[in-house]
């Protein structure tokens, strides 16, 4: 579930990005560009032969210069000399050697001047190797922060890690029943605490324990595959202090059949420690990673919910793909921004439909399995 949640992150945030390039490619470009690119364009290298003005602009801690000069332009027909705008780093000055891009055959067509990528760029070249730095960081991060940053992304991996750590503990346990609770810990960056599946589990050494899930995990098929089934649950706890008074940890409950659900374990009863004899040896042995299988019965919430991120992502090309047939500069910003919004308010919405769902079962008691099977 939770690598799931990983993808869901990183196709949403990066997508920020698919929709910044589309939009940076349209608008580099320009339409007397393309008419040079149509006629036959070339860029040479000429000199300036005077500059009529030129002005610093600042921003921030950057600026530029925007000049107007004039330079010998080589021309089919001979050369010509045109006053031309211009941006450059640094002030301009009479003789120096600048790229002019133009079309030979065609004098009356715009003539554009400056530095060779920039000049590129607006025929369709690549992009400057800051912007290609600044995609491929933003993607990094997503990834990252998304896929990296959480200790269930593999959970039977993280036994290994944690066993060699001699953080990892174990009890052997039974499944009471299955549930919806709500959770103490808030979502993340959130005050607003959410209803959660929950596992409720029987220990002989202990007594009772639960396992909260994550969200997208439907209760009502998972109470039919679990009632009754015997298992391990191995936990660690928080490498940091939380401030939640019943939270134990990090959790994977290993169930009979080679099945294993991962999540987040909490005690009713804060001031009763968990033995120390669950503590478990360097020497014990575990499942290989690969040889357990996440238990994730089919749910008609989780299919409804894909299909409204799908929907949404398809809503997002279609901006996008409109963008490419070129339609102006604001309306390029605007769909853009609207392919965006199209998969972020997709993501959103996806996820009210899993917590009405949620909160449409009886909180704090389990559920109701009529003829139970086991997993």
């Amino acid at each position: 579930m939770e690598q799931r949640n990983g993808w869901v992150g990183f196709a949403a945030w990066s997508w920020v990005v698919t929709a910044f390039l589309v939009a940076y490619s349209a608008l580099s470009p320009t339409p007397a560009a393309w008419e040079i690119v149509d006629a036959g364009s070339a860029m040479r290298t000429t000199e300036v032969e005077k500059v009529l003005s030129t002005k610093y602009v600042s921003s921030q801690r950057t600026g530029h210069y925007t000049s107007t000069v004039q330079v010998s332009v080589p021309f089919d027909q001979g050369p010509k000399t045109a006053e031309v705008e211009m941006t450059s780093s640094n002030k301009p000055s009479a003789g120096e050697e600048v790229w002019v891009l133009f079309a030979p055959a065609s004098p009356d067509l715009e003539v554009f001047v400056g530095d060779r990528q920039s000049l590129e760029e607006k025929i369709g070249g690549r992009a400057d190797y800051w912007t290609i730095f600044l995609t491929l960081g933003c993607v990094a991060f997503c990834w990252f922060m998304n896929l990296f940053g959480r200790w269930r992304s593999d959970p039977v991996a993280g036994l290994h890690r944690s066993r060699q750590q001699g953080t990892l503990h174990v009890l052997p346990v039974s499944v009471r029943g299955v549930g919806v609770a709500l959770d103490e810990r808030p979502a993340s960056g959130s005050a607003t605490k959410h209803h959660k599946p929950r596992i409720h589990l029987t220990c002989a050494e202990f007594g009772e324990l639960f396992l909260y899930l994550d969200d997208i995990v439907d209760p009502v098929p998972l109470a039919h595959r679990l009632m009754g089934v015997r298992g391990h649950v191995y936990w660690r706890r928080p490498t940091r202090q939380l401030p939640y008074g019943n939270s134990v940890g990090y959790a994977v409950l290993i169930l009979e059949g080679n099945h294993y659900v991962a999540g987040w374990l909490e005690s009713p009863n804060s001031s009763v420690d968990l033995p120390s004899s669950a503590l478990v040896q360097a020497d014990r042995e575990l499942p290989a990673v690969g040889e357990l299988r996440a238990l994730h019965p089919i749910s008609a919430v989780e299919v409804s919910a894909n299909s409204t991120i799908l929907k949404a992502l398809l809503l997002g090309i279609v901006a996008l793909t409109v963008v490419t047939f070129g339609v102006g500069e604001v309306a390029t910003v605007v769909f853009a921004a609207a392919s965006v919004l199209a998969v972020l308010v997709g993501r959103r919405r996806a996820g009210r439909q899993v917590r009405r769902h949620l909160e449409s079962v009886t909180p704090g008691r389990d559920l109701s399995t009529g003829s139970i099977s086991e997993a």
